[in-house]
């Protein structure tokens, strides 16, 4: 735990559950299916960032709590921060939701993490670090600069700091692919888990669809993000050591963008 102060909690209010990750895997499509819920209430931001230290943390208790000042009663109190599994760049998320929501339950989407780093490389090019600036670097020498990209694309790396916390019965893990392939199945199961009516049917108005990389990706991006891939004796041979599934996403990953 670092020296920050701890926010006085002068209001009881804690989340019910949190979208905690990973980036550029769904969750703000999952936020928008659970934010159809009546039994559910999300701010007005999907990722507040509280836990975070080095971004909301000093807010304090009363400025979270107050995010949900639209709730009804009985509703079950949630957010999405996925910088909850940006470890070691947020160093001290699992312990604070710990020591201050200790019972919330915990959602971790996760994607393929060759196509989620991709994303997440575009995302943090265009949107964070250098917008409107053309790509100068592939994948791999970005992630020298912005580490942050493969790191959260370590899922055992950002899962392990949860279970060593929380009981495996409180984590719920997810894959993109459930959530398009069925995503009233998908979303039933999450319903079930939290613990609200899974008979309420969040997708009758249609399939949602969020964060579609796939329309900001020109050529050169394209050149960049997979070419280090194909070239790359190591990755070659872990790529190989797959499971035949992921071997094929891999090729077609490739296959569609190379």
């Amino acid at each position: 735990m670092n020296d920050t102060a701890t926010p006085v909690k002068s209001a009881k209010l804690v989340p019910d559950f949190l979208i905690i990750g990973a980036a550029k895997s769904g969750t703000s499509t999952l936020y928008r299916y659970l934010d159809k819920h009546p039994q559910v209430c999300f701010p007005p931001d999907k990722e507040p960032c509280f836990f975070d230290v080095n971004a909301a943390w000093d807010k304090g208790w009363d400025w979270y709590a107050n995010l949900w000042a639209e709730r009804q009663e009985g509703q079950l109190l949630a957010e999405g921060s996925t910088n909850y599994t940006f470890y070691p760049h947020v160093p001290n998320a699992p312990e604070l939701i710990h020591e201050h929501a200790p019972n919330c339950k915990l959602i971790y989407m996760m994607r393929h993490p060759v196509s989620r780093t991709y994303s997440h490389y575009a995302h943090r090019q265009t949107k964070e670090l250098f917008p409107g600036k053309p790509f100068e670097h592939d994948v791999l020498e970005f992630a020298k600069i912005d580490p942050l990209i493969l790191d959260c694309s370590d899922y055992y790396k950002q899962i392990q700091r949860y279970l060593a916390l929380f009981p495996r019965e409180q984590m719920l893990f997810c894959f993109i692919g459930e959530m398009i392939k069925d995503p009233r199945s998908f979303t039933q199961n999450v319903c079930q888990f939290i613990g609200i009516d899974d008979q309420i049917d969040l997708t009758a108005e249609g399939q949602i669809v969020d964060n579609k990389g796939s329309k900001h990706r020109d050529g050169k991006l394209r050149y960049y993000t997979t070419e280090p891939f194909r070239k790359n004796p190591v990755i070659r041979t872990i790529a190989y050591a797959l499971p035949q599934p992921c071997r094929t996403f891999a090729y077609n990953l490739v296959k569609k963008t190379g």
